[in-house]
């Protein structure tokens, strides 16, 4: 069976942003063929998360733009610097596939790209049907034919019937109404759904018979599929009115007074905040009311980064030297998995205080270990009322 994909785009009135969707669904369509976890695969392949590969993939077209500049090698902090991230998080990332640089040149660009090429396209591309061939649909035709070596679009649809048996950059366009079967034919099992709110669950539907098992979905409404059935929510409207929301905040991103909402946007602000701050962990702590149990370094902790979750993969993805881990999980695994990351800090939430071998491995590596009375968000919130109180 082929590994493929559906492609379901509505017709915009502009292109706006189509950039950023075709990026991300680069790399989910190559998340959700390689897995969600790094671990290994019966056939011996590595499996990373999808964060990994969103990233993988980043690195390549910045790696491509250089090379078209003629850079031809780089260090890890300066590839870091582009794409965004921390240069021990592009180290960790090119160790995954194996590749490491030259302490005296850094990466060679060349040899790089090529690294992640294999680790990312595999052996087979990805075949890619695309229904609704409108100014996205365009888009992503265009887009697919000329950037992606890991993914191809062989099949468009539309309910157009002068589209039907066009050429649309290259790619043959169908009635829209042999979708189902054709999708069928082909043992799709991946759709991406960009279709109208009104017209999302039928095309949902129509997908599910065919085989479907995992729905990226552009559509502003839930889709009621089968539990079995994996649906990723992509909602354009409500990334944009964020982005309105808060730029006529001036960028500030007010915490909740209660424990509900998301955490992340309290995260990213709080990121900011610790980049601008001087506060040691040893006095972070004592002013939100945490007790520590086994002391930093000394001279105290600094941090730049928060974590705030229990989830070891991602933990592996995100944490750095400059990470203050705040979770409920206290476990040895825990600490063993902040060892390996250099994580100077972790607070743990809820009362839950550490056990002896946590403390005593914690003080073998000079890991701050603190215990907050309260839980995970309100936490952060005490972390960032402290924060901003000291930069005002």
């Amino acid at each position: 069976m082929r590994d493929c994909v559906v492609l379901c785009a509505t017709v915009l009135t502009s292109s706006l942003g189509h950039e950023t969707i075709v990026t991300d669904f680069t790399a989910f369509v190559l998340s959700r063929t390689n897995g969600d976890d790094t671990t290994p695969t019966a056939r011996g392949a590595i499996v990373v998360s999808r964060k990994t590969v969103s990233r993988m993939s980043r690195y390549r077209r910045l790696l491509l733009a250089l090379r078209a500049s003629g850079v031809e090698s780089i260090y890890s902090h300066q590839l870091a610097r582009h794409a965004v991230v921390s240069a021990a998080q592009v180290r960790r990332d090119l160790m995954v596939i194996g590749y490491s640089g030259s302490p005296n040149k850094g990466y060679d660009v060349d040899a790089c790209i090529d690294s992640i090429g294999s680790f990312l396209d595999g052996s087979a591309r990805q075949e890619v049907a695309l229904v609704g061939v409108g100014n996205l649909g365009r888009a992503v035709l265009a887009h697919f034919g000329e950037e992606s070596p890991a993914v191809a679009i062989v099949a468009a649809f539309d309910v157009d019937p002068a589209l039907t048996d066009t050429l649309v950059h290259g790619v043959r366009c169908f009635d829209a109404a042999g979708m189902e079967s054709l999708v069928r034919d082909l043992g799709v099992e991946i759709a991406v759904l960009a279709v109208p709110g009104e017209t999302a669950q039928d095309a949902g539907d129509a997908l599910v018979r065919a085989g479907v098992k995992s729905i990226i979905s552009f559509a502003p409404v839930p889709l009621h599929l089968p539990n079995e059935i994996f649906v990723e929510y992509m909602d354009i409207t409500a990334a944009l009115e964020s982005a309105a929301y808060f730029a006529r905040l001036g960028g500030r991103e007010e915490p909740p007074a209660n424990g509900d909402g998301d955490i992340e946007p309290m995260v990213r602000r709080l990121e900011s905040l610790l980049a601008r701050s001087n506060m040691k962990l040893e006095e972070l702590a004592r002013t939100i009311g945490a007790q520590i149990v086994s002391p930093g370094k000394p001279g105290g902790t600094s941090v730049a980064k928060i974590y705030a979750g229990d989830r070891v993969s991602d933990l592996l993805n995100e944490a750095s030297d400059k990470t203050l881990l705040v979770s409920n999980l206290a476990s040895v695994q825990m600490l063993r998995v902040a060892e390996l990351m250099d994580v100077p800090g972790i607070c743990f939430v809820n009362g839950v205080e550490p056990d002896a071998e946590m403390v005593q491995l914690a003080r073998e590596n000079d890991t701050l270990l603190m215990v907050s009375p309260q839980g995970v968000f309100e936490t952060c919130g005490l972390i960032y009322q402290c924060l901003e109180a000291e930069r005002n």
